[in-house]
């Protein structure tokens, strides 16, 4: 712990430093980095001068299974700072169409928040359930201050389940734009990535957690500056375009929201990705003959192939 806690700048390292504190170096597993998420983007708008709340909903399975318990823990460490609500799910789709309830209810008046951020986690099985819900949930849309991002904990080598799962496809099938992360400093980094882009777009943002990520551990840094997104705008009708919930899911209303999506939206979040280098080369000759392309912890296992095979550095 010596090591840490200099990192840290503590005399003492404390494990409630992975909440509490906002700089330095502190360890975590996968599943409290991704509970440390919603915290750093509630800290972030109070210094950007926006007074948001978080709602957190979702059914545990593992690679999540933990979640559930330590996004509640969080939420009474930070009770009187922070407005974090975690409310288990009845099941998957309730809990989805109540973060759903969580970006309409800012369009309503009287609403006592600048926005709400909104979470939902479920493993694969949870995600093909609740897919309906949240299909009707991603039309209707996020809060320009809110924003939503889905948890869905895939475990393709069937550590824990009846069958290896990969919900990729069906993650894109609902509109959503998918981040991978592989190992925990990602999980924190791109989760808060995941807010900013559902924000700047109005899509859920799906973040894949495979069970190397969600039970492995490590260091991660920590600093306010470390995640400053770049927000790309566009114009509607010669308009700068901001993101409004609708609940009004029916007839020609449907039309002009999938006109929306294919022409603003999905534009939105491919321009989120490549300004703020979400997709990077770690390595990259310029005689490079053979390319291969990665994702997520895969790219952990990949470059772990190639150790195998000799090849242990950048340079090999």
């Amino acid at each position: 712990m010596t090591d840490l806690a200099e990192a840290a700048g503590h005399d003492r390292y404390q494990l409630t430093d992975r909440v509490s504190r906002d700089t330095g170096t502190v360890f975590v597993s996968g599943v409290q980095a991704l509970a440390r998420v919603t915290v750093e983007q509630l800290r972030q708008d109070r210094r950007d001068g926006l007074r948001t709340a978080a709602f957190v909903s979702g059914y545990p399975g593992s690679p999540l299974a933990g979640f559930d318990k330590e996004i509640a823990t969080v939420a009474r460490m930070v009770a009187g700072d922070l407005d974090l609500v975690a409310q288990p799910g009845l099941n998957e789709e309730l809990a989805a169409a109540s973060v759903m309830g969580s970006q309409l209810a800012m369009e309503v008046g009287g609403a006592r928040f600048d926005g709400v951020i909104g979470v939902w986690y479920g493993k694969a099985p949870g995600l093909d359930r609740a897919s309906d819900a949240i299909r009707h949930a991603v039309f209707a849309g996020t809060h320009r201050h809110g924003g939503v991002i889905a948890l869905v904990g895939d475990d393709p080598s069937a550590k824990s389940s009846t069958l290896p799962s990969s919900s990729d496809a069906t993650m894109v099938d609902l509109h959503m734009p998918v981040l991978y992360p592989g190992d925990v400093q990602q999980a924190l980094d791109l989760g808060r990535h995941g807010i900013a882009l559902s924000r700047a777009s109005g899509l859920w943002c799906a973040l894949k957690v495979v069970e190397g990520v969600a039970d492995g551990t490590g260091t991660v840094d920590l600093d306010p500056d470390r995640v400053r997104p770049i927000i790309p705008e566009v114009e509607v009708d010669g308009k700068k375009f901001v993101p409004h919930p609708s609940g009004r899911l029916i007839g020609r209303y449907t039309l002009e929201l999938e006109r929306e999506f294919h022409e603003v939206r999905f534009d939105l979040a491919r321009q989120y990705a490549v300004e703020n280098g979400l997709n990077h080369f770690p390595v990259d000759p310029p005689d490079a003959r053979i390319g291969i392309a990665s994702t997520g912890y895969t790219y952990v296992e990949l470059r772990e192939a190639l150790r195998r095979l000799g090849l242990d550095t950048d340079e090999a």
